[in-house]
């Protein structure tokens, strides 16, 4: 899950350019003369108004990005019980309609500095899951144990995904996707951070699985 700089200013120019040239794109027609209309000056910049606002919003999530990479491993002290932690995820807008199954009581801890960035990391990662399985049915099942293990995707997809990422067929999550910000990976370093380990499968990419070290709640 290690992500590299490559990737990191990958994904910003990525991010960057659309909004970017949306906004050169109008200026231009308008310093051309070519918006003679009241209604296409407006809508023109309206919509310029709207990519400078997208601009500034990746600027800001660069700032939190680059305040999370500088703290590699920050010490954990607080221990989050794994069926509050699940009832957080559950409140989310990004698992909404999920069936979850499996030990959603785990009498296990997680160790964090605060349930909030951890259960938003975990949330960002499992909603690009759900959006490249489209309108598919959404599923997540828990497992406790040693380690407490989450498995989100198509419900087709969970029983190869639970293999483990030491599997043949386990691959790396990418995180530095274009079209999601840095959303993904802000996700990444926070979910470094807590040494949660994260995986998908080669033939269901619609999916994504976590591992969570945990202590004895």
């Amino acid at each position: 899950m290690q992500l590299n700089l490559a990737q990191v200013l990958n994904t910003i120019a990525h991010e960057i350019r659309t909004p970017l040239a949306v906004s050169q794109g109008y200026l231009k027609l308008y310093l051309d003369g070519r918006l003679t209309n009241a209604d296409d000056q407006q809508r023109a910049f309206q919509q310029t108004r709207d990519a400078l606002g997208t601009l500034a919003t990746l600027c800001n999530d660069m700032s939190k990005v680059s305040a999370l990479s500088e703290v590699s491993s920050p010490g954990l002290l607080q221990r989050v019980p794994a069926p509050q932690l699940i009832a957080q995820l559950k409140g989310t807008s990004e698992v909404e309609g999920a069936e979850w199954s499996g030990d959603t009581d785990a009498p296990v801890s997680v160790a964090s500095n605060g349930s909030a960035d951890l259960v938003r990391a975990i949330a960002i990662v499992a909603k690009a899951a759900f959006d490249d399985a489209r309108d598919q049915p959404r599923a997540v099942r828990v497992a406790g144990g040693q380690e407490l293990t989450m498995l989100a995707g198509t419900p087709d997809a969970l029983p190869a995904l639970a293999a483990g990422p030491d599997a043949a067929a386990a691959r790396h999550v990418n995180f530095a996707r274009g079209g999601k910000g840095l959303r993904l990976i802000w996700a990444a370093f926070v979910l470094q951070q807590h040494r949660v380990h994260t995986w998908t499968h080669q033939d269901h990419r619609a999916s994504v699985g976590f591992r969570f070290p945990v202590v004895q709640a």
